[in-house]
């Protein structure tokens, strides 16, 4: 087994366990438009079938729109996410959107302009939404595109600590090598399994190796405690931001509410430091300023946004402009925690910001 498959299909578990989290569904196949082979789930495209590495239903669809499904591409190498990765992303999209089928009969029913038929395949069409995920961060060329062509980024450095990142790093073939092949083969049909089930028969030796202690188990132990505080947020421009909350599930505003009017009335008031400019905090409450109902998160700032603040050398007042126009209204996803409220929408305390602005003036 080579390191850089198991490299990809860690990176494709933690991707998939952060979606699954928030609400995402595995897509199933329906054996013709999408199919699964080998243990590789398929997407037909205008040249090919296409492995996508993750694709998922998000916890909900838009009205009058075709229903999204997600896809991420995982590239667990090199040390940085760089252009040419989001450059595939953005031809993988356009290549599943704009396929169709049309045979030869389709175009001489044409010629008949009293068809009784349409001339298509009648079939569920989906909208598909490709991103590409990375161990490390991403090259500021690839930012750029991404931006330009709305390609979702995630890298796994803006949620796990420093020393998870290394670990991943460090996995090189003579570490694969140093264990039992059986052992890897069956942790990469772990890692690679959409269900995730470790404590199904087929998955005992990846079970056993999780649960000793190795840089990969370590690895699988700090994601997993990750995923019970984080959540993915959505802001207006499209931008993915991921919400992190120290405080336990049971005391967290987005798990509970007194009744589904606290979850229209959610305000927030958005904090940084001059020591982490890049690390901003969510402070949110309802609109009652219950004390009970208030919790911190913290998020890094998308890195398009940092850049555009850079350019004001980190000023306090177009940092409340970022507020403003950047964070006015954040979409929240929340379906593992709260089935019931799976979805908050979380909009910034405009007093609070009035009264921000006016300190600045003064």
């Amino acid at each position: 087994m080579k390191a850089g498959n198991i490299k990809g299909a860690l990176l494709e578990y933690i991707v998939r366990g952060l979606l699954k989290n928030c609400g995402f569904t595995n897509v199933k196949a329906d054996n013709l438009f999408s199919f699964e082979q080998r243990g590789l789930f398929f997407v037909n495209g205008r040249g090919a079938a296409h492995d996508a590495d993750i694709i998922m239903n998000p916890p909900i669809q838009m009205p009058f729109a075709y229903p999204t499904q997600l896809l991420f591409e995982c590239k667990a190498y090199g040390s940085v996410g760089n252009l040419p990765f989001v450059r595939n992303a953005l031809g993988l999209r356009n290549d599943l959107n704009e396929f169709e089928i049309v045979t030869k009969d389709t175009l001489l029913k044409r010629q008949n302009n009293r068809r009784a038929t349409y001339a298509i395949d009648t079939r569920t069409r989906f909208l598909y939404q490709v991103g590409v995920a990375s161990v490390n961060d991403f090259s500021s060329p690839a930012v750029e595109f991404a931006a330009n062509n709305k390609v979702p980024l995630l890298s796994l450095s803006w949620f796990l600590n420093e020393e998870s990142v290394q670990k991943f790093n460090r996995i090189d073939q003579p570490w694969v090598n140093g264990f039992d092949p059986a052992i890897i083969k069956n942790l990469y049909d772990f890692l690679r399994d959409r269900n995730g089930d470790l404590y199904s028969a087929a998955h005992e030796e990846a079970r056993n190796f999780l649960e000793s202690d190795n840089d990969i188990a370590d690895i699988i132990r700090f994601s997993n405690d990750v995923f019970k505080y984080s959540y993915v947020a959505l802001l207006e421009t499209g931008d993915m931001v991921f919400l992190f909350s120290s405080a336990r599930t049971e005391n967290n505003i987005l798990n509970y509410a007194y009744d589904l009017s606290d979850f229209s009335s959610l305000r927030a008031e958005i904090h940084w430091a001059s020591d982490r400019p890049n690390r901003w905090r969510l402070n949110v409450h309802n609109s009652y300023r219950d004390e009970r109902a208030q919790t911190e998160f913290d998020f890094y700032l998308p890195k398009r946004i940092f850049s555009r603040w850079k350019e004001f050398n980190l000023d306090k007042s177009a940092a409340l402009d970022i507020k403003q126009n950047f964070f006015s209204k954040i979409f929240v996803f929340n379906q593992r925690n709260n089935p019931e409220m799976p979805f908050s929408i979380i909009n910034i305390d405009r007093e609070w910001l009035e009264r921000a602005r006016q300190e600045q003036v003064n």
